[in-house]
């Protein structure tokens, strides 16, 4: 084994392992199979040099998402192949637990059976993200600033489905009992647990959206069942609720797309962001920009984000406001207070003026909150 093959295989086998510890509460489906994927790659020199073969010039953050995303788009779509490992895939039906001993071998097999299509999947297809509970990203602080109007932006926007957040319903339990509602939607809520102390806005209610844009590498139209089952493949297939929440979030974009504009442009972040800013134009309203958990995919890792942005932002003749629940980077960035968690962190720019607040960290999943201090300052701003 040469040198470089050792240090990919480690770097990969790290991230499987890192998945897994992840996911181990929220998802003992898919702990097992990350746990299951990573003990092959470091035990089996055939199936590292197959995998790292499909995976060459991707991520090794993305690879382990995809190649379980892969097998679930293959048990979805009903594959012959797919079938007895479909028996312990909740989303489809089944059954078997996933402590059942036999999943590891109907894993593997499958895996053999469907190496060519999986390599493919590993090595063309973007990570799709779809977790709608990101829409309380921009909803939750937009409700503070009093507009009565704003066009929305989102950056990586996959399907948009967070495009329609002002139309889903979002319950924040507050520290101490209590509980604040965010959107006008009336089922299918995200609870959403509130840790620290929260400066509820005066009246709650967001923005009229006046348009809705998004751009990603590879925007799905929802109108095509075959991308549906895509977006659906990377949901957990142990959490029926998000999948339920994914169907849910899809009949909220398509009403939302009757009440106002809805578009999506393909975009390459950083480098493309420049153009796809200026084609949106001067906006006769107030904007509101918005990304969550993408610079993990970004070549930068989204460092270039903020120049671009600020620059454009400037030149607009109404307020741009840009929210982000990302992860901070540098020797000297904020640590989070859980492992993996994001800073949920808030950029105005308002009559040739700029500020910034971190209001909070957050779960990548938007299931917990932890509010911080710059929460209060937030709110007193547009009092």
């Amino acid at each position: 084994m040469d040198a470089d093959f050792s240090k990919r295989r480690a770097r990969l086998l790290a991230r499987f392992e890192a998945q897994a510890r992840f996911c181990k509460a929220a998802s003992p489906l898919y702990h097992r199979l990350f746990t299951l994927l990573g003990e092959r790659l470091a035990q089996d020199a055939a199936f590292a040099a197959w995998i790292l073969e499909a995976a060459a010039g991707r991520s090794s953050f993305d690879v382990p998402l995809l190649v379980l995303a892969g097998l679930h788009f293959q048990v979805l779509s009903r594959r012959p192949e797919a079938r007895e490992l479909a028996a312990y895939y909740p989303s489809v039906g089944g059954p078997a637990p996933a402590t059942a001993p036999g999943l590891g071998p109907t894993l593997f097999a499958t895996l053999d059976a469907l190496r060519d299509e999986l390599a493919a999947f590993i090595a063309t297809r973007p990570v799709q993200t779809n977790e709608g509970a990101r829409g309380l990203c921009w909803l939750l602080p937009a409700t503070y600033t009093g507009w009565k109007s704003a066009h929305l932006v989102e950056l990586g926007a996959s399907a948009g489905l967070n495009l329609a957040a002002d139309g889903r319903r979002y319950e924040l339990s507050l520290q101490g009992g209590g509980l604040q509602v965010f959107g006008l939607g009336r089922e299918d809520a995200f609870a959403v647990q509130g840790e620290g102390d929260f400066a509820p806005p005066a009246t709650g209610v967001p923005p009229q959206i006046l348009s809705r844009s998004g751009c990603d590498l590879a925007p799905l139209a929802l109108a095509d069942s075959a991308k549906r089952a895509y977006l659906a493949a990377f949901v957990w297939a142990d959490q029926p609720a998000r999948l339920q929440a994914l169907k849910a979030g899809i009949s909220a974009l398509l009403q939302a797309s009757s009440h106002s504009p809805l578009s999506f442009e393909a975009c390459r972040l950083p480098e493309e962001l420049p153009a796809y800013l200026a084609g949106l134009g001067r906006l006769a309203a107030p904007c509101i920009l918005f990304n969550s958990y993408i610079t993990m995919y970004l070549p930068d890792r989204g460092r270039g984000l903020a120049p671009l942005v600020a620059r454009w932002a400037r030149a607009q003749p109404h307020p741009v406001l840009w929210l982000q629940w990302e992860h901070l980077r540098g020797d000297h960035a904020p640590k989070a207070p859980v492992p993996g968690w994001l800073a949920w962190q808030v950029d105005l720019w308002q009559n040739g003026r700029h500020g910034h607040w971190h209001l909070a960290w957050v779960h990548p999943h938007g299931s917990r909150v932890c509010w911080l201090p710059a929460l209060a300052p937030w709110r007193d701003f547009w009092s």
